[in-house]
């Protein structure tokens, strides 16, 4: 609990973002200030367990991460860089989302940079980057309550963050994922673009290659289509099953395989976030997203998802 307290004066900002990868670098706002990002050392913390697979992380950041140098560090170091120049950070934060009169509970890993203000005593700071994760059935309702809950904002933030860098998990998070997520930020900030919630692609010449080659699919996703009641098309939508080769890897193997220097995999990501969900599919060869669809309002994982993607192979084709 002492070290999340070092954390909190460092941290106490909210960012409300849809899209699983999002960047901002051509927004008016940022222009400027990602000119100074590109001078940074970018400070990466992770959850506590995290540290225990420490060079896999490490080398993730290496392969995809140029935009600036960087520094892997304990979440409680982050406080003794709060009165200097020249860094920026990557670190865990939740924020509330309400809708109608349902309050929902969004977990992302977050890029900022804290810059001087004009006025005295004070910092700016910029979001430059988000990348939102998926928790597990614990992690969302301990949000949840940690966000509902009463009290000042300093101890909800502190009590958040406890629970973010201790207790929480994530399905879509680990060291070949990062990566992924690494790689999108990366080549965006560098290009000055921003990517948006809607946030729609695919590859006209890789994705096709799926037709005959397999889509490696991490466990967490066959679980969670498994236990869903309404496993198969919607009523009165007639549509050929995804007949293409699949492989559900546990995460691990996933890893092992995403991280390797000659592996040439294509994989899957789904992400949950509130009532919406993420599709995305990487290819491992250069960790570039080869497709992804947003689906506004249909949270979960559903077989129509691999038949929209089986529908745009087929459309190229």
């Amino acid at each position: 609990m002492k070290r999340i307290l070092l954390l909190i004066a460092f941290i106490l900002a909210g960012v409300v973002v849809r899209a699983q990868v999002s960047y901002f670098g051509n927004e008016t706002s940022n222009v400027e200030k990602l000119k100074v990002l590109k001078n940074t050392t970018t400070l990466f913390t992770f959850q506590y367990a995290d540290y225990a697979e420490l060079e896999k992380f490490e080398e993730a950041i290496r392969k995809t991460w140029t935009i600036t140098p960087f520094k892997i560090i304990k979440p409680e170091e982050l406080a003794a860089y709060d009165t200097l120049a020249n860094y920026s950070f990557f670190y865990f934060d939740a924020y509330p989302e309400k809708t109608d009169t349902v309050t929902k509970a969004n977990v992302v890993y977050l890029l900022k940079l804290i810059t001087p203000s004009v006025r005295p005593k004070q910092k700016d700071e910029s979001i430059f980057a988000t990348v939102t994760l998926f928790p597990d059935v614990y992690t969302e309702l301990t949000v949840k309550k940690t966000v509902d809950k009463l009290g000042s904002r300093k101890s909800i933030k502190k009590d958040m963050l406890n629970m973010l860098y201790n207790n929480s998990r994530f399905a879509n998070w680990s060291p070949g994922f990062l990566g992924g997520y690494l790689k999108q930020i990366n080549d965006g900030l560098l290009l000055a673009e921003s990517r948006q919630i809607d946030y729609q692609f695919y590859n006209k010449k890789r994705l096709p290659e799926l037709a005959k080659e397999t889509l490696y699919v991490p466990e967490y996703v066959r679980e969670i289509f498994s236990s869903r009641s309404a496993r198969l098309p919607r009523v009165n939508s007639v549509q050929e099953p995804y007949n293409y080769k699949l492989k559900f890897l546990p995460s691990k193997e996933l890893d092992s395989l995403t991280l390797t220097q000659d592996a040439n995999i294509k994989y899957l990501v789904y992400t949950q976030r509130s009532n919406d969900k993420i599709i995305s599919i990487y290819d491992s060869k250069d960790k570039k997203i080869i497709y992804q669809k947003f689906y506004y309002q249909s949270p979960g994982f559903e077989m129509n998802d691999l038949i929209d993607i089986k529908n745009v192979i087929k459309s190229i084709k």
